[in-house]
């Protein structure tokens, strides 16, 4: 019944961005300066559902659903729950979709907070940020599905790997995850800021507070995640053995170089070319 209902919020969320990235481009044939509601209405339903649909996998592993490859891989009746809770997310597939549901939070987030910018701007970022979120969708359900079964149900789990059961690990990839996907929302800035040739001091405030904000999230998830392989692993864990907390580096350099970009580009006018680039770069990184 999980796995049923799970999917259907899957091609629920596909039809609904398709929908999402349909209307906001007829929206440019209108004269209006505002998008019409329906568009915020359907954002909304968007984020409610895959919110929806994480809880529901959540609830599977809560109740030790093992009819679901994800949970029976990544579970265990006796382990306490907080960590089979933070088994949703301490595999590929329900990581993934953590994944989406922050690109889709961030797309809504955007929409509601960027009133102040041109109509266009607006626009084309919901529509590449809805093409980024049907992309990882599509690669959910046919690549990485945390809702394919198993049959024969077995009557036990195979649990949490050792090592990723601890408190820091339960709290570090959503952190590192809020910085990595949240560096989606100004890559779709960017490209809709080409688009539309909109490279005015205005574009630098239209993306500044949404950098700000992953870059402190991924400063945590780094933080938190040097502290737990560092009494876990040691310092051979930390520098050699752990490539997440290495490769996770590489987009905070990257955010970290935007953020002083941005603030020159604020007030001087100047690295236009790389405030995008670095926008661009920096996704390209986390992905």
């Amino acid at each position: 019944m999980l796995s049923n209902f799970g999917n259907l919020l899957l091609f629920i969320n596909i039809f609904l961005s398709l929908i999402v990235i349909y209307l906001a481009l007829k929206c440019l044939e209108i004269s209006r300066k505002s998008i019409p509601k329906i568009v915020y209405q359907i954002s909304t339903l968007q984020s409610t559902l895959v919110i929806i649909c994480f809880f529901t996998l959540i609830a599977g592993f809560i109740v030790s659903d093992f009819s679901l490859i994800t949970v029976y891989q990544n579970s265990h009746t006796l382990k306490p729950l907080l960590y089979k809770i933070a088994g949703t997310w301490g595999n590929h597939e329900g990581s993934l979709l953590l994944w989406v549901i922050i690109l889709t939070i961030f797309s809504f987030l955007f929409l509601v907070f960027s009133r102040n910018h041109p109509k266009e701007f607006r626009i084309f970022t919901l529509v590449i940020q809805n093409i980024l979120i049907v992309g990882f969708l599509f690669f959910i359900l046919f690549n990485s599905n945390p809702f394919s079964v198993i049959s024969p149900i077995p009557k036990e789990g195979l649990g949490l790997n050792p090592i990723l059961q601890d408190p820091a690990l339960a709290i570090h990839p959503p952190l590192l995850y809020l910085g990595f996907v949240g560096s989606s929302i100004y890559f779709s800035a960017a490209i809709a800021s080409l688009i539309t040739n909109y490279s005015q001091i205005t574009f630098a405030h239209s993306v500044k507070n949404w950098v700000i904000v992953s870059w402190c999230f991924q400063t945590l998830g780094i933080l938190v995640g040097s502290i737990w392989a560092y009494y876990e692993l040691g310092w051979g864990g930390f520098w050699f053995w752990d490539p997440v907390e290495n490769a996770s580096l590489l987009p905070w350099f990257a955010m970290t170089a935007l953020l002083h970009s941005l603030i020159v580009f604020e007030k001087r006018g100047l690295f236009y070319f790389w405030v995008i680039t670095l926008c661009l770069l920096t996704f390209i990184l986390s992905v």
